[in-house]
């Protein structure tokens, strides 16, 4: 039984570890609309996004010119091969851009935000158009 629980004791400090030494990424882009994130419109400008932890997470969006902030649950989301360029993805939907994903230069996984109730209303009577917008990593 002592064995057992030092067993499990030992996996659950290594979960804890592993979880604080998790990816963490910083891209810096200038957005020329104004974007949805979550409930909450952000307008144009130049932008730092971070995220931090594994496969759930919290992502930051702050503006670098004003005081206009979110921040959403994001998860994990994979490309085949280690992303060769930074990026924002956005959704069109309507005349409104929805900010969707984030990737990082060098790594294979990426970011994804769950849809806005805005979003999925949009969706049902507008066709949705993917815009991928170039975003530089900060270190």
């Amino acid at each position: 039984m002592k064995y057992l629980r030092s067993a499990v004791f030992a996996l659950g400090l290594l979960l804890v570890v592993s979880a604080t030494q998790a990816q963490q990424v910083r891209v810096k882009a200038e957005i020329p609309f104004d974007f949805v994130v979550g409930n909450q419109v952000l307008p144009a400008g130049e932008y730092t996004v971070m995220t931090e932890g594994g496969a759930q997470q919290a992502v930051w969006i702050r503006s670098n010119q004003s005081k206009a902030a979110a921040v959403s649950i994001a998860f994990s989301c994979a490309a085949s091969g280690n992303g060769e360029a930074s990026k924002l993805v956005f959704h069109s939907l309507g005349g409104r851009y929805f900010l969707s994903e984030i990737w990082a230069q060098g790594y294979d996984q990426g970011r994804q935000l769950p849809k806005s109730g805005m979003e999925v209303q949009l969706a049902k009577n507008n066709s949705t158009a993917v815009f991928s917008l170039a975003a530089n990593v900060m270190r």
